[in-house]
Order: structure tokens, then C-alpha cells, then sequence
């Protein structure tokens, strides 16, 4: 059980959000119409300026434009100009986190977030905001790893489970929420990318996207730039940013793609400079979210990885968002800055063929709530289980497999093992014999999973699931019965005062490869 849920609904939240989208909707039809965009004599040399006006017609100052290489910030006219550049594909603006997140259709039609325009002949681009009825100082942040979909059952399944449980999220939710998918949107399987981008609107959430490796096109070898522009053009800037409440949450492409097999993790010198002039506009008392595909851990080899991080030094709160791994990690990076890095398991799991990600990780997303400038609560939700479920128990003994082979956690007979996957070194976790309190689990090196490979190599014989790394655990704990044949409870208490328990044993794979 836990003490804390944070997705309750009220009803006077969802009747804010719904007069604020008809307030949009019908502005739009009418002001934003006989609203006149001021005239414009651009500076010498300038190619590139239009302005942004709100529902009632008036002028939005400060609003920060980008076309992927320069950002600069509307002047008290809403004007904004620049100098294009020649690689520029796009202009988009940074939402304000006074503003609505504008959508490229109705709910459920097109949730995705349209903040841009792709440029064409012409030099001025205009935009129309809308006004919340106020910031949203508490909102929830959702990030999904990897859909990584390659054929029609993979869309299948993406939608009737991940986005049926996120939509069931997001309707219960007691705040607004918006999502984000953190890359792998798709397998290397270019024609999906608009059809991932119509079912994930189907969770009715507003949401945004990073590129990762396997949606960058092949067909263009050593140019990452150019082999996300199919990406780009269903999804969005590559690099781009938007505010809700007191968070500037930023997302980039840190694949440096040569092909499909040879790609490398960091930032381009051009990013760094994107990402540097962005940040002039952002004050110190912002938190930031900083959503990438690949993770950067403690790995300064990466191509510019400590330039980008050291301009998030200074700021109220940093969160790192990555996937790739189809394992959960919550790491803490102490250089060149404090932050933690949070790796998500996936929507599919290992590539659809279970309900597990390589390290046991059920498949599923995380969620963070910000409380202002401040990260208040995150927690994963598995698919199709409650928020309660955050962990499994497996006898130290067990032994897992099939025709491909067994995996065990070589323990004892006296020992249990439990999964906590979401864990950090904050969380308490606590064993119980009998109802009496036994001491705390202590954390076991990393590890291949034996759950997952039990499953993935033992059942279907899938041999690189366990293998060069994939498929370690860095979230397991054990714990020595005094009484081996107590009733065993244990309780863990994360880093915000959440409390789960768990009191049976996981024995058999049928939970890898179906829900139950």
C-alpha cells in the first residue's frame, strides 16, 4: 500500500482546463482573426521575424523563438527577428508558463505540441497564444521510454497499453499533465512515426518528443541533423524548449548518428551554443528538466556532454530524462553538476516479446510532479497494475528459466531477493518476519536479472538479453531470514514519504509474459 497517491481528480481543475481550451478555441476563431499583427520593418540583414499576439489581440513580450541555432525573445510589440540560418528547417517559440500548450488538433485527435512552423519562401511567421486562467504552479510531467514499434502488433499493443494506461492517468489526475517520449518512438520503421504520433494522442495528454537512434532515417549516413528531419517533420524541433509553472523543461537530440549501427552519444558545438543562448532567458530560480535519448551518466568522453551540463549549474532543481537502456536507473551525477539522471525502462519492454524490461523492470512510464521549482514526488507505473505495485519478492534459491537455460540471484534458501526498481540510495527498505521489524535489505551488485533472463534467454531463447550488459539489474536487495519460514513482509519508503509493501512471491514467468 502506499500513503500517497497523487492522482486524484477535482472537478473544478478539469472545468479550468476545459473553459481555458474553449476560451482558446473560440478566441481563436475570433480575436486571433481581427487581431492585427503589427507592421514590421525589420533590421538590415534580418531574413527572419514575424510576432505573437494573445487571445485578446495584444502584443506577448519576452517570448523566446528559435530556429534551431539562434534564440532571441519577442520585444514589447511581441516582434521577433533574425538572422536565418542557412541549415534552419524551422521557427518555433518556447511557451510560456502563462500560456496554454498549443496542440495540433483536438483532444484525442492531435495531442501533439505545435509550436512551430516550417519555413518556406516567405520570411515572416506569425504566432497566437492563449492565456491560462493561472500558471500552473503543481503539474505532472510523464516520461514514456522507448515504443520502439517496428510492426503493426507492436502499434497494437503501444495502444492498449500504454496509452490506455495513460489516459486512464491523465483523467484521474488532480493536475494537468503533459508527456514526453524520450526517443526509440519507433524501429528504424519510418512510415510509423505518424501513426505513433495519432495513438499516442489518443491519451488526450499534451505531449512533446526527443529523437533517438532508431528515429533518425538510415538512409542518411554520418548527419544527424539531416536524418531527423523525417522525425522533425512529424514531431517537432529537435532541440526545443517550453515552461509549465517554475520548471524550463528542455529537450534535445544527443544522438550523433553516422548509421544505424554507428552512432555516438553527445551534443554538437552548434547544440551547446542553442542550448547556451536559450538559457539567457531562463532565470537561476528555475528548476530545469533536461530530456535526452541515451543516457550521459558519469561518462565525460562524450562528445560535449560537460558543456551542456555545466550551463545547467546554478538553477533551483535538475532533472535528467533519458531512455535507451530498457532498464530504470535513478542516478546521481555529482559532476559538473548535482543531478540525477533517471534512465526509464520502456513502453515495450524487451522489444514487445514480454511484459518485462531486460532488468525485470515491468514495462510501464514515470511520472514527476512539480510542486514550483521543485521536483515534489516521481514514481513508475507499471502497466496495467496500480501505483502501489513497486516491487517483487523472489526466494533467494529460485531459479528461472527454460529450454535456453536457468538464471538465479545465488542466494540462499535463507535469503529473499526483492526488485525495487524505482529505487534511489534514499528509499528505506525494511524487511518484516512475522510483523516484527527484521533490519534493512542490503543492495546487491549489479547483476543479470534472473526474473527477465529467466523469461527473455530461458524461455525464448533470446541469448544477447543477457549479455554485454543487457539485462543487468542495479535495483535488487536481499535480506537474511532469521526464522526461514516466517511470514516475510517488506516495506519500502521512498525519498517523499511514499510506502509499498510486498508480501508474496514472484515464483513462476507467467507474469513475464502476460499481465496477471
Amino acid at each position: 500500500m502506499t500513503t500517497h497517491h497523487p492522482t486524484s481528480i477535482t472537478t473544478m481543475h478539469r472545468i479550468a482546463r476545459a473553459i481555458a481550451a474553449f476560451l482558446f478555441l473560440a478566441v481563436s476563431g475570433i480575436a486571433f482573426a481581427k487581431g492585427t499583427h503589427p507592421d514590421i520593418k525589420p533590421d538590415a540583414g534580418i531574413d527572419l521575424y514575424g510576432s505573437i499576439l494573445d487571445e485578446t489581440g495584444a502584443p506577448v513580450a519576452g517570448v523566446v523563438v528559435s530556429d534551431g541555432f539562434q534564440c532571441v525573445a519577442t520585444d514589447a510589440r511581441g516582434v521577433y527577428q533574425m538572422k536565418r540560418n542557412s541549415k534552419a528547417r524551422m521557427v518555433y517559440y518556447s511557451t510560456p508558463e502563462n500560456f496554454v500548450v498549443e496542440t495540433g488538433g483536438a483532444p484525442g485527435k492531435n495531442s501533439l505540441a505545435k509550436f512551430w512552423t516550417k519555413l518556406g519562401n516567405g520570411n515572416r511567421h506569425n504566432f497566437d497564444l492563449a492565456r491560462l486562467p493561472a500558471p500552473e504552479r503543481e503539474f505532472t510531467l510523464v516520461c514514456v521510454g522507448d515504443p520502439q514499434t517496428r510492426i503493426d502488433a507492436n502499434l497494437a499493443r503501444y495502444k492498449e497499453e500504454t496509452i490506455a494506461d495513460l489516459r486512464a492517468f491523465g483523467e484521474a489526475s488532480r493536475l494537468p499533465c503533459y508527456a514526453i517520449l524520450l526517443g526509440d518512438v519507433v524501429h528504424d520503421n519510418l512510415q510509423f512515426l505518424e501513426p505513433m504520433r495519432d495513438i499516442t494522442s489518443l491519451a488526450e495528454i499534451p505531449f512533446f518528443a526527443v529523437i533517438g537512434n532508431h528515429d533518425h532515417n538510415e538512409a542518411v549516413k554520418n548527419d544527424d541533423y539531416k536524418s531527423g528531419e523525417n522525425f522533425e517533420n512529424v514531431f517537432g524541433p529537435l532541440n526545443y524548449s517550453f515552461n509549465r509553472g517554475g520548471v524550463h523543461i528542455i529537450g534535445m537530440d544527443n544522438i550523433l548518428y553516422g548509421d544505424r549501427k554507428n552512432y555516438k552519444v553527445g551534443f554538437t558545438d552548434e547544440q551547446v551554443e542553442w542550448l547556451r543562448q536559450n538559457l539567457r532567458f531562463v532565470p537561476k530560480n528555475k528548476a530545469i528538466v533536461l530530456a535526452y535519448h541515451a543516457p550521459l551518466r558519469a561518462d565525460n568522453s562524450l562528445q560535449n556532454r560537460e558543456a551542456v551540463l555545466s550551463l545547467l549549474k546554478g538553477y533551483a532543481d535538475v532533472q535528467l530524462m533519458a531512455g535507451h537502456m530498457h532498464t530504470q536507473e535513478n542516478l546521481v551525477i555529482t559532476q559538473p553538476i548535482d543531478a540525477f539522471e533517471h534512465t526509464h525502462a520502456t513502453a515495450c519492454g524487451a522489444w514487445w516479446r514480454s511484459t518485462l524490461n531486460t532488468d525485470g523492470t515491468p514495462n510501464g512510464f514515470a511520472f514527476y510532479t512539480f510542486n514550483g521549482n521543485k521536483a515534489a514526488n516521481w514514481a513508475y507505473k507499471s502497466i496495467r497494475r496500480g501505483l502501489d505495485f513497486q516491487m517483487r519478492m523472489y526466494r533467494g534459491d529460485a531459479r528461472f528459466g527454460g529450454p535456453g537455460g536457468h538464471f538465479t540471484y545465488y542466494q540462499t534458501a535463507d535469503d529473499i531477493v526483492v526488485d525495487v526498481w524505482n529505487s534511489d540510495p534514499s528509499w528505506k527498505i525494511i524487511a518484516y518476519e512475522d510483523g516484527v521489524e527484521a533490519g534493512p535489505l542490503k543492495k546487491l551488485p549489479r547483476m543479470v536479472d534472473a526474473y527477465a533472463a529467466g523469461y527473455h534467454v530461458g524461455e525464448l531463447k533470446r541469448k544477447s538479453y543477457a549479455s554485454g550488459g543487457n539485462g543487468e539489474n542495479t535495483h535488487l536487495y536481499r535480506h537474511t531470514l532469521k526464522n526461514p519460514n516466517a511470514r516475510v513482509e517488506v516495506r519500502a519508503t521512498d525519498r517523499f514519504g511514499n510506502t509499498y509493501s510486498v508480501k508474496e512471491f514472484t515464483t513462476g514467468l507467467s507474469a513475464a509474459k502476460d499481465y496477471n
